[in-house]
């Protein structure tokens, strides 16, 4: 897999990249203006949100990590730029992650260290409240996205789900589809529900695949410009990360665990015996839309593409 931004503000804003490639499209005009300049050497992560407000994290051409923002809620603005006793920021700049809801009514914001959120769903509030116990996680959020009318997807890093995506019906299927199969959700990357556009999402899938569906027409021609740029980084991040597992490692046994990992060749024909019945209901349920789904299967697991 590799790191890719998905991000949707009002009006048909977006901010889309991955380490080979970068799209942007009626951002407001102070992050417009920074992007465009030669202050940015890695831009760490955006998040578009209600008119003109965004956040985004970086690293100057001197190697500092900085953080410029418009219109955030205080809330939120007070936690992202917190300052420690040496005043500096508090926050791992580089980690630090932020999903806006619609409007900017709601939030959900980390660094992997420090979390803040305000007016989740409830039942969104409720699955993270039981995931913490004595102040402490038993099982940190991984993907959390706010859409459209209270509509949320959370996954954890023990692979749980909880989704109400009423709102987005033909990713409400894909993730139902994904609980039944053997790590079906361990392989979904990222998912970034658009907040003010019904049906509208992107889902990343950890073998480089992207799912999307209902963007803005300038966001869906960005989003299929870009699936070839994802799907080149993230077999580039693999090949580097096993180049770095056989220097590090002198161990042979290694190869035999990864081999025994692998689906199997019967396992892979019962995956696509299910994927096209699923296909075919999902199609059913589309009433005519145009779509596209396929299952990609690579070493690494299975995953899920769309198209139009």
């Amino acid at each position: 897999m590799c790191d890719a931004t998905f991000t949707f503000g009002q009006c048909g804003s977006h901010f889309l990249q991955c380490p080979s490639k970068r799209d942007f499209y009626r951002l407001p005009a102070k992050l417009q203006t920074l992007l465009t300049s030669k202050h940015i050497a890695l831009v760490h992560h955006v998040a578009l949100g209600f008119e003109n407000s965004f956040l985004i994290a970086y690293r100057d051409r001197m190697g500092g990590d900085r953080i410029e923002s418009q219109g955030l809620p205080s809330e939120l603005y007070d936690f992202v730029y917190a300052k420690n006793k040496t005043n500096l920021y508090a926050r791992d700049i580089p980690k630090l992650r932020v999903t806006l809801g619609p409007y900017n009514s709601s939030f959900f914001a980390h660094d992997q260290g420090a979390y803040l959120w305000m007016n989740l769903p409830p039942a969104l509030l409720s699955a993270i409240q039981i995931r913490i116990k004595g102040g402490a996680w038993v099982d940190k959020p991984r993907i959390v996205a706010l859409g459209a009318d209270a509509n949320f997807l959370l996954i954890t890093e023990k692979h749980a789900a909880v989704w109400d995506l009423r709102n987005y019906r033909t990713l409400n299927s894909m993730i139902e589809f994904s609980r039944t199969q053997e790590r079906g959700i361990a392989e979904v990357h990222n998912v970034v529900l658009h907040p003010y556009r019904y049906q509208g999402f992107v889902a990343h899938s950890k073998n480089g695949t992207l799912l999307y569906e209902n963007l803005p027409q300038p966001t869906t021609l960005a989003v299929t410009a870009m699936r070839d740029s994802v799907m080149r980084d993230t077999k580039e991040a693999a090949r580097k990360r096993a180049q770095m597992e056989r220097e590090g490692s002198s161990r042979p046994i290694i190869a035999d665990m990864e081999i025994q990992r692998r689906p199997s060749l019967n396992q892979h024909t019962e995956l696509r015996r299910q994927w096209t019945d699923r296909k075919e209901q999902i199609r059913k349920e589309s009433k005519g839309l145009r779509l596209s789904l396929s299952l990609r299967i690579s070493a690494g697991g299975v995953g899920f593409g769309f198209g139009k």
